[in-house]
C-alpha cells in the first residue's frame, strides 16, 4: 500500500513506508515541553504513531498556575503516517531540525493552543540504546533532543496565557524504534522478572549554552545508557563521559527535591526543581490513554489535575518538574539557567535503597 510518505526520501526497509519492519512494538514519536522563565506555567505535547497497530495518538497538557489541564486523542492510523494529527491536535513540520509548530484547535473541552517551536541549536542525537530481557529486546530506540525556544498562545481553564520566545523556553525530541506500545504481551518471559526501570533527564538552558543529562540505572545502580551533552552557542558540542548525578528525594518518595551532577572534568550543576508536571496528562503511565492503545477510529478525553490532591502512586509517580540550574565551571565561573528535572523509577535500586516496584527511601 503506497501512502503520502513514499514520496519522500525516508525509507528504511525494501517496502513501502507504511511498513516498518516486523517488530509489533515499533514506534516513531515527537515529543515537547515548555515553560516561563518564572515557572507559573509549563506545558507539554506528544504525538505518537505505531504503524503495526495501526494506531496513532496525541495529548496537550498545560499547568498554568496550581492545576493541570489535559487533553488526549486516539485514532486508528489507517497506515497514513504523514497525517500527524489526532481529532484537535497536530503537528507541523514547518522547517525541518529547525521549527515544528504545535495547533490545539478549539474544542468542547475549552484547551486551545498554536505554539511554534524554533530550535536554539541543531538537535543532539543520542547513541542507539539497547535493553533486553533475557532473550528478548523491550528496547532498542534512537533519539534526537533540540532546546528551543516557544511563541504563540494557549488557552485553557478560562486563561489565555501568552508566549513570547524571550521568556518562554524548553525542549522538544524525536524518537523512534523499539519499546512496549498497546496492549501487554499476554504470555509473560520466563523465568518470571522484576519489572525495573530508573530514568532521570535532565534538559537545560544557560547562559551562552545548553545541556542534556541522562540516565537508566538497573536494580543494582549500575547505568546502561547515559551521557551529558554540552551544546554551545558558537556551535560546539562537547560531549562528557563519565558525568554523574546525585539526587535527594521527597522522604516516601521517587520525586527528586534536589540533583547535582558532576563531571570528572570538574564541572558542577546544582537543580532545584520546583512546581511538578504530571506526565501522566500526555499518555505516560495513564490507564485509560496508555501510548498505542485500540480506542476506537477517534476518542478524545479530558481532565484536570490538582497537585494538591495528588500522591506519590500510579499513574503520578512520573514526572518532570520546572528547574533553576546552577553551572560551575572548573575555573570557578558560574552559569545560570533553567530546565527540565524529569524521573521516573520503579522497581528495586539496591544503591539508593527502593524496593518493591514504587516504594520509596
Amino acid at each position: 500500500m503506497l501512502t503520502k510518505a513514499d514520496d519522500y526520501p525516508i525509507h528504511q526497509t525494501p517496502e513501502p513506508i507504511a511498513f516498518s519492519g516486523s517488530d509489533r512494538n515499533f514506534y516513531d514519536r515527537y515529543f515537547f515541553n515548555g515553560y516561563s522563565l518564572g515557572g507559573d506555567m509549563f506545558f507539554a505535547a506528544a504525538l505518537g504513531v505505531y504503524p503495526h497497530l495501526n494506531i496513532m495518538d496525541a495529548a496537550f497538557a498545560v499547568r498554568i498556575g496550581g492545576r493541570q489541564y489535559n487533553i488526549r486523542g486516539s485514532r486508528h492510523l489507517n497506515m497514513e503516517r504523514m497525517d500527524t494529527h489526532v481529532g484537535p491536535i497536530r503537528i507541523e513540520v514547518v522547517e525541518p531540525l529547525k521549527k515544528l509548530r504545535i495547533i490545539v484547535e478549539d474544542n468542547e473541552h475549552g484547551i486551545a493552543a498554536d505554539v511554534l517551536f524554533e530550535g536554539r541549536s541543531a538537535p543532539v542525537e543520542e547513541p542507539r540504546s539497547i535493553r533486553r530481557n533475557g532473550p528478548r529486546v523491550i528496547m532498542d530506540i534512537t533519539r534526537m533532543t533540540q532546546l528551543g525556544h516557544y511563541s504563540g498562545w494557549i488557552h485553557a481553564g478560562g486563561q489565555e496565557v501568552r508566549l513570547e520566545s524571550a521568556n518562554v523556553q524548553g525542549v522538544r525530541d524525536r524518537s523512534w524504534g523499539v519499546r512496549h506500545v498497546g496492549a501487554r504481551d499476554p504470555q509473560a518471559m520466563v523465568p518470571a522478572q522484576d519489572h525495573q526501570f530508573h530514568w532521570l533527564w535532565v534538559p537545560a538552558q544557560l547562559e551562552d549554552r545548553g545541556f542534556l543529562f541522562y540516565v537508566n540505572e538497573d536494580r543494582h545502580g549500575e547505568a546502561w545508557n547515559y551521557g551529558m551533552v554540552i551544546v554551545h552557542d558558537d556551535g560546539r558540542v562537547e560531549h562528557l563521559p563519565g558525568a554523574e548525578i546525585d539526587v535527594t528525594y521527597q522522604p516516601g518518595t521517587r520525586w527528586p527535591t534536589h540533583g547535582t551532577i558532576t563531571t570528572p572534568g570538574g564541572i558542577r550543576v546544582d537543580i532545584e526543581p520546583e512546581a511538578r508536571f504530571f506526565m501522566t496528562g500526555i499518555g505516560y503511565l495513564d490507564p485509560e490513554w496508555a501510548h498505542g492503545i485500540n480506542k476506537g477510529p477517534l476518542v478524545i478525553g479530558y481532565d484536570e489535575i490538582d497537585p494538591k490532591e495528588v500522591s506519590y502512586v500510579p499513574p503520578h509517580i512520573y514526572t518532570q518538574a520546572f528547574a533553576r540550574l546552577k553551572m560551575t565551571l572548573p575555573d570557578g565561573s558560574v552559569q545560570r539557567g533553567f530546565g527540565t528535572f524529569e524521573a521516573l523509577s520503579m522497581g528495586p535500586h539496591a544503591r539508593l535503597g527502593f524496593k518493591g516496584m514504587h516504594g520509596g527511601q
